[in-house]
């Protein structure tokens, strides 16, 4: 074959494509090849169809979301019921009515009660990224629901704050494993066009599991035993993911990954309704052999200058999803609404209200991810959640009694209006986007390694929130409100920048909007420059050595790649 010419009319190609992809692409082009990847929407979109069995991976893929959801909701009420505070927390009882409002919930062990679970989830999102990419996305998130079973089991009928703990910690174990592999299930399983609105039924089922622990919560106040039922109830969604994950198919991209290809073409026309899926299948062929074209361990590759761009933008918008101000609200939602005065059934109630706006709101997102985009609903909630917080600042600066906590009755009315406000941008924006985002901008080799990182990150920041907030109100007092408004702030002109739109590109094609960004693209490009320019005087000293000269590895240099 002659020496590969870049720039004729028919064997054009990007310069923004791997340089390995370049020649590849040229060659087959130079050959007449049929099989060069031009993608066709009308094929794409033909073997898209929404099927049953993909409603139902979809469905079992969201679970891992209200398992998560449920531990939130019920967390934040149950630290509230004063059987619970007598057994096992009772210094914070006792101090109810010695503290100011800001400070009578700051307590180091209940913070750790809530917290602990994030730690044991950093483990767990570690480790089912070797499970997810050895066994499978399927048992992996039976794995997690399996733990999380028994971590209720173990709380339900705690007699000691240690069992406690040790059950959150089991707990936070499946939770952890349980996030991590959920949206990268839910995205591998999707039909491209439609990946975004797939991928946020993990949001919107953390949003119904949040809801449905806390109408639990309202509903078991007044028993003694009311807060047993509501932890061991959690067994039902663990129970719940691995009875549907018995039932689905293991994702076709892990199948093409393990070497068993016709089984995943099998899944694909299952899941596609549709018998013509080659197209898709060869795209997740090339990106597998990708994959197995390279020895590096997949924690080490993330962390690479390749895929700086991919890892900065998961831990970037990570971080972004805890520092918007959501898990000051959902967690401790009774304990703040309590301090300003409203009682606990009346801080309750307003948890449940919240969370049926979080559901409701969520719904905005699912229909219009994939139309609208990623970028444009991360912009938007920032710059209102931002007004919200500020809002929240000013009034509870101006009006509420920093001793009693009081709060006159239409302010507090005004601050749970604004409060379901905030919540509506979380559940559109910043709750959904960033796990949507994670999950599909990693290449299929790093995609598990990837996906759990994020879990890392996002569990750690939560860890700190959810361990610190209390503190942080009760020394800031309603400062916390404008420090995550500066936050906010900061994201939105982050994002608008440096986070590329990633709606109706195929998964594994999405390297490419990075590769075609105004910032990514040249960092992208000083890599592959220095990677050709490796291969080939690799290439020059192979053929020096077998003339026994050194002289063509100059007239390599000089002409480019040699002829072949």
């Amino acid at each position: 074959m002659g020496q590969l010419q870049q720039g004729s009319k028919k064997g054009a190609f990007s310069r923004t494509q791997p340089w390995n992809m370049r020649y590849r692409q040229a060659a087959e082009e130079a050959q007449g090849s049929t099989t060069a990847r031009a993608h066709d929407d009308r094929v794409f979109k033909a073997s898209g169809r929404i099927t049953f069995s993909v409603l139902l991976a979809c469905f079992v893929g969201a679970c891992t979301g209200l398992v998560f959801g449920y531990d939130i909701g019920i967390a934040g009420g149950v630290i509230s019921y004063p059987d619970f505070q007598r057994r096992f927390f009772p210094q914070v009882l006792e101090a109810h009515a010695d503290k100011d409002a800001f400070c009578k919930y700051n307590d180091p062990l209940l913070q750790l009660f809530v917290s602990v679970l994030f730690l044991a989830g950093i483990v767990g999102a570690f480790l089912g990224s070797f499970t997810a990419k050895q066994w499978g996305r399927r048992p992996t998130m039976m794995l997690g629901g399996l733990c999380f079973l028994i971590g209720a089991v173990l709380m339900a009928p705690a007699v000691h704050v240690a069992m406690l703990i040790i059950g959150r910690v089991v707990m936070g174990l499946g939770v952890g494993i349980c996030v991590m592999c959920g949206p990268l299930f839910l995205s591998e399983l999707a039909p491209y066009h439609l990946r975004g609105a797939f991928n946020t039924q993990f949001q919107l089922f953390i949003t119904i599991g949040i809801l449905v622990a806390q109408c639990i919560n309202y509903g078991n106040q007044n028993y003694e035993w009311g807060w047993r039922l509501n932890l061991g109830l959690a067994g039902l969604p663990a129970a719940l993911l691995m009875v549907g994950a018995a039932l689905v198919p293991e994702t076709p991209a892990h199948l093409v990954e393990v070497g068993r290809e016709e089984q995943g073409r099998q899944v694909l026309r299952r899941i596609r309704g549709a018998e013509d899926v080659e197209v898709e299948l060869q795209d997740i062929k090339d990106a597998a052999v990708a994959a197995r074209s390279t020895k590096v361990n997949p924690w080490r590759a993330i962390f690479s200058r390749k895929f700086t761009p991919q890892l900065v933008t998961i831990v970037a918008l990570q971080v972004f999803n805890q520092l918007d101000g959501i898990n000051s609200i959902m967690f401790y939602a009774p304990q703040l609404f309590d301090a300003m005065g409203s009682g606990r059934r009346e801080a309750l109630m307003t948890h449940v209200i919240i969370g049926a706006v979080n559901v409701a709101t969520t719904f905005v997102a699912v229909f219009t991810v994939d139309s609208l985009g990623r970028t444009f609903w991360m912009v938007e909630a920032s710059a209102h959640m931002m007004a919200c917080e500020v809002i929240m600042g000013v009034l509870i600066a101006l009006k509420m009694d920093p001793v009693t906590g009081a709060i006159p009755k239409d302010i507090t009315v005004g601050l749970i209006v604004v409060v379901c406000v905030f919540i509506a941008g979380h559940a559109w924006g910043w709750g959904p986007m960033p796990w949507l985002v994670c999950s599909e901008v990693q290449p299929m080799h790093t995609r598990a390694a990837g996906t759990a990182l994020a879990t890392i990150v996002n569990f750690i920041l939560t860890f700190i929130i959810g361990q610190c907030f209390l503190s942080m109100l009760c020394s800031m007092r309603y400062g916390v409100f404008f420090f995550f408004a500066g936050w906010l702030a900061f994201m939105g002109v982050y994002t608008y920048f440096l986070v590329p739109e990633t709606k109706g590109v195929p998964i594994d094609e999405i390297e490419y909007k990075f590769r075609n960004h105004w910032a990514w693209g040249k960092l992208m490009a000083k890599h592959d420059a220095a990677q050709e320019a490796k291969v080939v005087d690799d290439i020059a000293d192979d053929l020096a050595a077998a003339r026994g000269t050194s002289s063509c590895k100059v007239d390599v240099a000089k002409k480019g790649k040699p002829e072949m």
